[in-house]
């Protein structure tokens, strides 16, 4: 028989039960699963956990570990503190720690997940499509966040799947930028990282706006990265690693040609440097509960392999400290023999 598992983290019991909530405890056990909670839940779950769930109330959980001699627990969310409290509480167990048991298990994306992300991305493309518009001279980096989030909501998203990054000019350098007062200038180059929830589930997406006309160097640039994404968005598919595929995008931008003309010149930089050195961070990561779940896809993390159904996000950037940057991503879903971006906002 197999070893029980003790559920703590809620996001894992939310992929479980189908029950969102701020306290819970699931103990697996082989094909059986029983989910104890505080009296705030009882109902909620009785009406909403998945068939097959059995809903006890937290107090019976004392009395149903007495009867284990070993149990696994989630290692990654569990506190030392924690741990000593439950050893204390519950003598003659042995807790043995266990790691990414459920988090492997919400990597592959079920029909309702998919479904979930599908209309979340479908939302993030219509408020990046009308961003536009949005865009004024004098409006803050802060402003125009709120505006994303205010038609974010009017179009159905239950929440942003993360802070909506925004920036102008030269804080477009910076990649996790936070908004600021900073007002919006002529020829300022505009960063937007933006995604929204749908019954729980994120989208991932970035586009570059620009107010006024690009100079060659920033149209090279822009122009390689959106080459970048949908070439490398070509090579995805199940069995592919994550390290091949973050390779795949670094060589293309160090090779930085061929920029779309021909007969083109490489595009060489005065410092000497090559273009991938400019990209800070990991290619892109798993999508799903979580805004990062699932797959890490950079060169620093430990080999990878993608699997069907599951989504994730393919984000080459560059960035020019103190100058300016640009990020293009899509959010992406793994299939057997390919991929299929499912954010489709205009990149150009």
């Amino acid at each position: 028989m197999a070893l029980s598992l003790l559920v703590s983290n809620l996001i894992n019991i939310r992929y479980l039960t189908g029950v969102e909530m701020t306290f819970g405890i699931m103990i697996m056990e082989n094909t059986k699963r029983t989910l104890f909670v505080d009296q705030r839940y009882i109902e909620k779950a009785k009406n909403g956990a998945r068939s097959g769930i059995r809903i006890l109330p937290i107090e019976a959980l004392p009395e149903y570990l007495k009867k284990r001699k070993r149990i696994r627990f989630e290692a990654e969310d569990v506190s030392v503190a924690r741990l000593q409290r439950w050893k204390k509480r519950y003598r003659g167990i042995e807790w043995i720690p266990a790691e990414n048991v459920i988090e492997g298990m919400r990597r592959r994306k079920r029909k309702e997940e998919l479904k979930a992300i599908g209309g979340a991305c479908r939302i993030t493309d219509a408020v990046l499509k009308n961003v536009p518009k949005m865009l004024k001279i004098g409006m803050s980096e802060k402003m125009l966040a709120w505006e994303i989030e205010k038609l974010s909501r009017t179009l159905g998203a239950d929440a942003m799947a993360f802070d909506t990054i925004v920036g102008f000019g030269s804080h477009t350098a910076r990649p996790h930028h936070s908004p600021t007062d900073r007002k919006l200038k002529k020829h300022d180059i505009i960063q937007i990282d933006m995604g929204v929830k749908v019954d729980g589930y994120c989208s991932d997406c970035s586009r570059v706006f620009f107010l006024g006309k690009k100079t060659e160097e920033q149209k090279k640039i822009f122009d390689l990265l959106v080459r970048t994404v949908n070439e490398t968005t070509k090579q995805v598919k199940a069995g592919m690693t994550n390290h091949a595929l973050d390779k795949y995008a670094r060589s293309m931008l160090r090779r930085g040609a061929p920029l779309g003309r021909p007969g083109e010149k490489m595009m060489t930089l005065t410092s000497g440097k090559k273009l991938d050195e400019f990209f800070t961070h990991g290619l892109g990561h798993g999508v799903g509960l979580e805004i990062h779940e699932g797959a890490n896809l950079s060169k620093r993390a430990p080999k990878q392999i993608l699997q069907a159904n599951e989504v994730i996000t393919i984000e080459p950037g560059i960035y020019f400290p103190g100058k300016w940057g640009m990020r293009i991503e899509d959010t992406i879903l793994v299939k057997k023999t390919g991929a299929i971006a499912l954010t489709r906002a205009k990149k150009i």
